[in-house]
């Protein structure tokens, strides 16, 4: 049944720890893209991000409370502020923010809620950055890199 809906809708299966997806790559099927583009989107994934940091693993049983949301979008404001449009710079601007950000997040079903907690899905979870490991180029790579000019 996968491989037809994926032909005539022009999905792709992908495999999943929570089973098994059909994924629009063109994202033709949804009104609300992940990722976007603009301020709110860039709150957005930041968001998912911490959420997916905060909300107790895979499983998504851990809520975080709504007003830690808010917290974590005021601190991002002073790291990432200067790339976002003046008016969600200003002074409580962080609340409208995460607004918008559980809203798409709630309707891209990555997450539920109620006015005071949020609690993750677990596909929440593709969205968890892991420590980057910046490792030197070895010797080889760098020759090999050099060989074809």
């Amino acid at each position: 049944m996968a491989s037809r809906l994926c032909e005539a809708c022009g999905l792709v299966p992908e495999q999943r720890a929570e089973g098994l997806a059909l994924v629009d790559e063109d994202g033709e099927l949804t009104d609300v893209a992940m990722p976007a583009e603009g301020t709110e989107a860039h709150a957005t994934l930041l968001v998912a991000e911490f959420l997916a940091r905060r909300g107790g693993g895979a499983d998504g049983t851990a809520s975080v409370a709504t007003h830690d949301v808010v917290a974590f979008l005021a601190e991002a404001k002073a790291r990432y502020g200067s790339c976002w449009r003046k008016s969600a710079r200003e002074a409580g601007a962080e609340h409208e923010l995460a607004l918008v950000a559980l809203d798409r997040l709630r309707k891209l079903q990555l997450v539920t809620s109620t006015p005071d907690q949020v609690r993750p899905l677990p596909a929440l979870a593709r969205f968890a950055l892991g420590e980057a490991d910046i490792r030197p180029p070895s010797s080889s790579t760098q020759t090999s890199l050099f060989e074809h000019e």
